[in-house]
């Protein structure tokens, strides 16, 4: 246990709000005896009664209060936490406390479970008393403060977690929240509205949340919703959605590297990559874990499904169903991911099943709702069934078509 005068660099008050001079005896985890010395300097004395200066009996169960958590800040487990005060079933006033009076606060640990601890407090002035306590708190771990860069602007109206960094000349706009462990690198815009989870990482010089670069976009409030722990390299672009209240979404777990750009509205899921310079237009879907290649752009109102691999360089101006590869420009689908479905936990079976319904949809010369309607006839999977949900969805821009020439293909 610390030198009983060194507990008090413990307590996490500080002048004018800390009302203990001195420790002058400590039993540890049951007992302590404080001292205050009132002056006539005290910060409360100069408004609560002027012509009479009286200790407000606020402050005097404050001091009895202030003294017992020293005494339980000598457990080192406790060390850098505050107490929060829960109840108080006693407080008596027996005599005033003035300027020049010398408190003796004695406070005894009544008992004690896994989240209360309960006390008996007694102040004193020259042996007669001037207040008794009964009362109990609780410890917490002290919050901790976001860490802005003095040359960083954040609007009064942000919300920041805790442990949020912010980095040199990054700006935060208005009514944005950004959550816990998020880290801002320097020269970042998180323009207003914007709603940012936990333990993201935003490097150099991207821009989320801009207005939407959409003719119809006339400013109305409208948002970025990006998840959790995502990780999004320098220059990544993000715009907030078109239309009142809407939004435009990315999920948790992702990777954006550098040049990526998400257009308005998109709605994009979690444990995606993109690479460099990827570009996607505004109301694209992309689902769980697509992978999409480098310098790749994406119609508007394109859908990429689950576990697709996009080559590099791509055009895609139509939807890429589930579980496929594809690439070119224009970008054909070219078999299953069979690699990306093992990784993620598929077995042989289901490998097959994908492969089976690729060769409906791509080789056979069945039409395409025909094609369809066979794979779910056959689909003894969840993975056939997210595939034939996918294709019977509604579609503005139709899905990836056959290649004339296939002889290629596995």
């Amino acid at each position: 246990m610390p030198h009983k005068q060194k507990l008090l660099d413990r307590l996490a008050h500080q002048y004018p709000f800390r009302y203990i001079d001195k420790v002058v005896e400590v039993e540890p985890g049951a007992r302590i005896v404080a001292i205050k010395n009132l002056s006539i300097n005290e910060p409360f004395f100069q408004g609560h009664f002027p012509d009479h200066p009286i200790t407000p009996g606020t402050i005097i169960l404050e001091s009895i209060v202030q003294a017992a958590t020293v005494l339980m800040l000598g457990n080192d487990d406790l060390s850098g936490q505050v107490s929060k005060l829960e109840s108080v079933s006693k407080f008596e006033l027996k005599r005033d406390a003035v300027p020049g009076d010398q408190l003796r606060i004695e406070v005894d640990k009544i008992s004690s479970n896994e989240n209360t601890t309960s006390f008996n407090g007694l102040v004193l002035d020259d042996g007669k008393v001037v207040a008794e306590a009964k009362f109990s708190f609780a410890f917490s771990q002290i919050p901790s403060r976001p860490n802005i860069h003095p040359t960083a602007s954040v609007h009064p109206t942000a919300v920041l977690g805790k442990d949020v960094i912010v980095g040199p000349y990054s700006i935060v706009g208005e009514e944005v929240f950004i959550g816990d462990r998020t880290t801002i690198e320097a020269h970042v815009m998180i323009d207003k509205w914007t709603q940012i989870g936990e333990d993201n990482h935003i490097h150099f010089g991207a821009v989320i949340g801009s207005p939407g670069q959409d003719t119809k976009y006339s400013g109305e409030k409208a948002y970025v919703s990006i998840g959790d722990r995502n990780e999004l390299r320098e220059y990544v672009t993000i715009n907030r959605a078109t239309g009142k209240d809407q939004v435009t979404r990315l999920g948790n777990d992702n990777m954006l590297m550098t040049n990526t750009h998400l257009g308005h509205n998109c709605n994009v899921g979690s444990n995606i990559i993109m690479a460099n310079m990827v570009h996607v237009a505004g109301h694209v879907t992309i689902e769980d874990y697509a992978i999409i290649g480098g310098l790749t752009g994406v119609h508007q109102f394109v859908r990429i499904g689950k576990g697709c691999m996009i080559g590099g360089y791509s055009g895609l101006a139509q939807d890429v169903p589930p579980f496929m590869t594809c690439d070119g420009n224009p970008a054909y689908v070219r078999g299953i991911n069979a690699i990306g479905i093992k990784r993620r936990g598929g077995d042989s079976s289901t490998v097959k099943e994908l492969k089976e319904a690729y060769k409906l949809l791509y080789r056979s010369d069945v039409t395409h709702k025909e094609a369809i309607a066979r794979i779910e006839k056959e689909s003894n999977s969840d993975t056939l069934a997210h595939l034939v949900a996918f294709l019977k969805q509604d579609t503005s821009r139709g899905i990836s078509k056959k290649r004339e020439k296939v002889a290629d293909e596995e």
